[in-house]
């Protein structure tokens, strides 16, 4: 039986690697590799699509995250409040910046950061920023969770690494927030070929604080104006690349929801998968919900199909944060967590993959 991938990155599309292979050609003719014409249509379209001010390209999305809170201000005894579900990306930024990451607890349908418990968190501490991660390309509470933090006067940080392309009606994930920060990692949904990320903000002077801290803190070249200045810029090779796959990204997003609504389908009533059927969900990651995930994954891989968990390991029971963070009661979190399994899905699978993880998944007992 035919071993179906979790994911296959070299299944690139043989007309977008013909036109990136003519773009890789043009930018080592030109020998400008950095900040050149490929970053700059990149990072205009990219402003464009988000209705913002300018877009700052940057190495990778953990880079996006730390300089997006830096711009805000965020530093040594600040608080942020983070979901721990979703990899330790925000957390490991924050704890960079000296700062403390304050865990709110999760709604266990969307495994999403939980509305309440947010506001109860910013009822009860002095948070200095929030940040919403649109964990699994499924958009959060976004519209709530912005109105609260308005409430607070507190600054929202969209985290989009696993949503890119995902709307809430007509308004893309992103733009509901002060700031918002994306990861163009390669297995992301609009991804490069190697590393990438985004920060974009509608505000000009935010904006400009931004591109200010991914080059070294400068003001002018090689005055450093700000501290905790950073280098973190973004390749010719991998603008071009992202650029040469951001026509398809609707198709692609389609393609995702589409094999995981099969999944749904294929499921008994007590398995389930994390997902929504309207634009507010990109299909980022495949994650089916069950009560017996070690015996449901044990059986996949007897049928060829190969597994994942996203994430195995929440961040305030990582070995190196747990007596750092202390103790912190999440029970949504760590239930959720117990029951998450992900399944194959990416643009490139073959529709005989996707019939044998179906035919799989409804026998599942």
């Amino acid at each position: 039986m035919a071993q179906v991938p979790l994911n296959d990155l070299s299944r690139v599309d043989p007309f977008i690697q013909s036109l990136l292979l003519n773009d890789v050609a043009e930018i080592l003719n030109s020998g400008s590799f950095l900040k050149g014409r490929f970053t700059k249509t990149l990072e205009s379209h990219l402003a464009e699509m988000f209705g913002s001010s300018a877009a700052t390209c940057v190495a990778n999305g953990t880079d996006a995250l730390y300089i997006a809170l830096t711009a805000l201000g965020i530093g040594g005894g600040a608080k942020v409040a983070t979901v721990a579900n979703a990899g330790g990306y925000t957390t490991g930024a924050v704890l960079r910046l000296g700062a403390s990451p304050i865990f709110v607890d999760i709604d266990c349908d969307t495994a999403q950061m939980s509305v309440t418990a947010l506001r109860n968190i910013l009822i009860s501490e002095r948070v200095s920023a929030v940040v919403l991660t649109h964990l699994y390309g499924l958009v959060g509470d976004v519209v709530e969770i912005a109105s609260v933090c308005k409430g607070f006067a507190v600054p929202l940080v969209e985290d989009c690494a696993q949503s890119f392309g995902a709307k809430v009606g007509e308004q893309p994930a992103g733009t509901f927030g002060d700031i918002s920060t994306f990861s163009f990692y390669p297995t992301k949904n609009l991804g490069a070929f190697g590393d990438a990320g985004a920060v974009i903000t509608p505000h000009l002077e935010l904006s400009k604080k931004v591109q200010s801290v991914a080059q070294y803190g400068w003001g002018d070249r090689y005055s450093v104006d700000r501290v905790n200045g950073v280098n973190s810029r973004i390749d010719e090779i991998q603008a071009a690349a992202l650029l040469r796959q951001l026509p398809f990204i609707d198709n692609q997003n389609l393609i995702r929801r589409e094999i995981i609504q099969r999944y749904q389908a294929a499921l008994s009533q007590c398995r389930r998968m994390i997902m929504s059927n309207e634009n507010n969900f990109v299909g980022h990651l495949a994650i089916m919900v069950t009560n017996s995930r070690d015996s449901d994954r044990k059986f996949l891989n007897e049928m060829g199909i190969a597994t994942g968990v996203h994430y195995p390991i929440t961040d305030n029971e990582q070995p190196a944060w747990k007596e750092l963070l202390g103790d912190v009661q999440l029970p949504n979190t760590d239930k959720v967590q117990q029951q998450i399994l992900t399944l194959p899905c990416f643009p490139g699978m073959t529709s005989s993959e996707i019939n044998q993880v179906v035919t799989a998944l409804a026998q599942l007992d």
